[in-house]
């Protein structure tokens, strides 16, 4: 028998359901008023809220003299936000619009009766797009999607064939607009993601591809049909759909009238989702020098490389804002509340580059790789006091604004040159910082400086340069011809192999490795420059190695940490830091950092020095009989002081390429007051009137410069009347013969021929 509930229980219990129901309700109420409401407010209000970006200006960079060598340039990007452009009322809104102000009524009417007209047709057209569901329909729905997602919510209440249709046509609508703005502008190609799925489109910052977009580019970019058409397929077959893109880059770099023009016709047409921001875009004025060291920068205006990435936090300035609230159909509303930050500019970095002698350098080491047929190379300028970096250039290099490759032989577009293994040449490797080489004799002077520092031998010190072995299967050291009994500063001179494996075995391995630690070999060269870290020595504990480092063989140098140890006792013995940076500037001129020079340390003695310089200026002298190996080095007036040097390549497994070498010459101008140290390495010449060697191949173009670096740097000659008699010899040789002495002496030349 069932037991009937009493009357006051049953009421009881609606009374608590009612109560439950109405508590639930009155929470969620208070969530939304109260709790939540300063957030709710912040995200209205944020929806309500346009920013208008201003762009900060990047530093601006300069040679010591204060030449600027880069240019921000005013352009704009054009970006389509999908949100937007997939929002209804956005969409109506433009279509209602351009259909109002194409009916034969508008142009007749006054501004209230094209309100009207324009409210009339979107009207219709949100009518024509209301859907009538059951509840089982609706159910369904909800059911297929997220009951918040908004495209769930669109579904509900509007037909999506007819949504589709309108999203078309106002595609179309865009397209017609944009097109004839970016037809003329860089289009960005570039379709990467970023980590949220938003494109980015960086571009390709080493020079990417740029194209011009038609109408049904736009439509396809904003689309995105082929991604819409999966994920439809995927949602029926329950499969994981791809993430549509919504911060959509169209063109890039669009000049600032062309950018305003646009701006001006999407509001006339009363379109939104098209986001025109304005930037500032990095130029360089002279964009074929100097690539290395100044680097350049992505689309988003941060560097990639040189200095414009190592002092990135320096250049990078930061933007400001202009905010302004405007109402659901995107009418500004001036409001008490707007802001406004102004941006904060950039640093400036002047450099301790000097642009006079990067040309000359630029122009004379294009010449030698020409005439040499090399490789590549480069060359550097040093100030040995203060360890300013003057001047350097390696070769193959880029553009900076097109990213073209730079060799002696011209400009390449990128991707198209290749090296003879095939792999492609970008121009981006610095070779005067990052290339790793066997220097050959040119290292011998660290070996000379340990033994004479020591006074373990004198300069006048008798060394024997007969040929030797250091141990069993280890091959005989020996020089191109026997040298004898020779001193010490004939063994640089002559370039003896087994004249300095001889002095090093004297100092020993462990005497001798602070050396190659105080002349800065074991570290990175410390230079604001991305670089290859430090120098690569075998193990001087076995006898075999050492004999050969002492000779510059199993020892791996980039040319900058030779050019500093030229410029070590170019100073007396004193090691400074290499210094590519000569102030930082801020944007109203005052000094934000002096960047001084930094001695490191002493390297070797003061006399050790000047005794090294005086068997350096023996290298390039004449003598008869008795010559140096830098001859072609050699300007007469001036004292001249260097080293040559000449490798065999390493292969990358180990050994040595046939006829293949790396030859380089370190020059001191003048050895009597140095005032430039200059490193040249050139890679892998060929030439057709003599051996590759460092005195044959490097010794001339140094040579060449140096001609050129005495008069811009106004150095005097040591001996004024030999350089005037050397002017007047070339000026003499260089005049144009006259055509009947040239025949002549071509034909006295026949019979010589015929006897040959």
């Amino acid at each position: 028998m069932k037991t009937k509930i009493p009357f006051t229980t049953r009421c009881l219990f609606l009374v608590m359901v009612i109560f439950f129901i109405s508590f639930c309700i009155s929470w969620k109420l208070i969530q939304l008023h109260v709790v939540e409401s300063d957030e709710r407010s912040r995200i209205a209000a944020d929806a309500m809220i346009e920013r208008d970006i201003i762009p900060a200006q990047r530093g601006l960079i300069m040679d010591r003299n204060e030449e600027v060598l880069t240019n921000n340039i005013s352009s704009a990007t054009v970006k389509a936000n999908r949100y937007h452009l997939r929002e209804l009322n956005v969409v109506v809104d433009g279509l209602a619009y351009n259909l109002a102000s194409h009916d034969p009524e508008w142009d007749a009417a006054d501004e209230k009766n094209r309100g009207r007209l324009y409210s009339k047709y979107r009207n219709k057209l949100l009518d024509n797009a209301v859907r009538d569901l059951s509840p089982e329909e609706k159910a369904e729905l909800r059911r297929l999607h997220k009951a918040d997602d908004p495209e769930t919510l669109r579904r509900l209440s509007y037909d999506p064939a007819i949504l589709e249709q309108y999203y078309a046509a106002h595609d179309r609508l865009v397209a017609d607009i944009l097109y004839p703005y970016l037809s003329r502008s860089e289009a960005d190609t570039d379709d990467s993601d970023d980590k949220d799925g938003n494109e980015q489109a960086d571009g390709s910052s080493a020079g990417g591809t740029h194209s011009y977009l038609t109408r049904e580019d736009i439509i396809e970019r904003i689309a995105q049909r082929e991604t819409e058409q999966y994920n439809a397929e995927a949602r029926a077959k329950g499969e994981p759909v791809k993430r549509l893109r919504y911060d959509i880059i169209l063109a890039r770099n669009l000049n600032p009238e062309t950018a305003e023009q646009l701006r001006r016709a999407l509001k006339q047409a009363h379109v939104r989702g098209i986001v025109i921001e304005s930037e500032l875009r990095r130029s360089y004025i002279m964009p074929e020098m100097l690539c290395h060291v100044l680097g350049y920068v992505n689309h988003e205006n941060h560097g990639c490389s040189g200095v414009e990435a190592t002092k990135d936090s320096y250049l990078t300035g930061v933007n400001g804002f202009c905010e302004y609230r405007h109402n659901p159909r995107g009418q500004v509303l001036p409001n008490e509340d707007d802001r406004y930050m102004p941006p904060k500019h950039g640093l400036n970095l002047r450099l301790t580059i000097d642009m006079r002698l990067q040309t000359i350098l630029e122009q004379e080491l294009d010449k030698g790789l020409r005439h040499f047929r090399a490789v590549g190379g480069c060359m550097i300028a040093v100030d040995p006091h203060t360890g300013d970096i003057l001047a350097m250039v390696s070769r193959p290099a880029f553009d900076l604004n097109t990213k073209q490759v730079i060799t002696h032989e011209g400009k390449f577009d990128r991707g198209t040159l290749k090296d003879k293994q095939g792999h492609i040449v970008t121009g981006d490797f610095n070779y005067a910082c990052q290339a790793r080489y066997e220097p050959g004799s040119t290292f011998k002077v660290i070996t000379v400086s340990a033994a004479l520092d020591q006074g373990i031998m004198g300069i006048h010190s008798t060394v024997n340069c007969n040929p030797f072995s250091v141990g069993y299967g280890s091959g005989v050291i020996h020089d191109v011809r026997n040298y004898g009994m020779r001193q010490v500063w004939e063994v640089l001179k002559k370039s003896s192999n087994p004249g300095a494996a001889q002095i090093a075995l004297s100092v020993r391995w462990p005497r001798y490795k602070p050396y190659l630690e105080a002349f800065g070999l074991t570290k990175p060269a410390r230079i604001d420059l991305p670089s290859g870290g430090a120098c690569l020595v075998a193990d001087g504990n076995n006898i075999v190695n050492f004999s050969r480092i002492a000779y510059g063989y199993s020892v791996s140098v980039s040319p900058l940490h030779m050019a500093m140890v030229y410029a070590t006792i170019a100073n007396g013995g004193v090691r400074m830091k290499p210094r590519l940076i000569d102030k930082i500037i801020a944007a109203d001129g005052s000094i934000y950092d002096d960047c001084p020079p930094v001695v490191e340390q002493r390297v070797i003695k003061e006399k050790v020095a000047k005794d090294l310089l005086m068997a350096l200026e023996s290298v390039t002298e004449k003598k008869a009989g008795d010559n140096g190996t830098a001859t072609r080095a050699a300007i007469p007036g001036f004292r001249i002081g260097g080293k040559t040097g000449t490798a065999k390549k390493v292969k990358p497994r180990g050994g040595y390429y046939e006829g293949l070498y790396t030859v380089s010459f370190a020059g001191i101008l003048p050895v009597d007051n140095p005032r430039v140290v200059i490193m040249t390495v050139i890679d892998e010449p060929h030439p057709t009137d003599c051996n590759p060697g460092g005195g044959t191949v490097a010794a001339p173009i140094f040579r060449a410069a140096a001609e050129r670096i005495i008069n811009v740097l106004n150095i005097e000659p040591s001996d004024p009347a030999a350089y005037e008699k050397y002017l007047a010899e070339k000026k003499l040789a260089d005049e144009p013969k006259p055509e009947s002495a040239t025949k002549a002496t071509a034909g006295s030349r026949r019979p010589n021929r015929k006897t040959r």
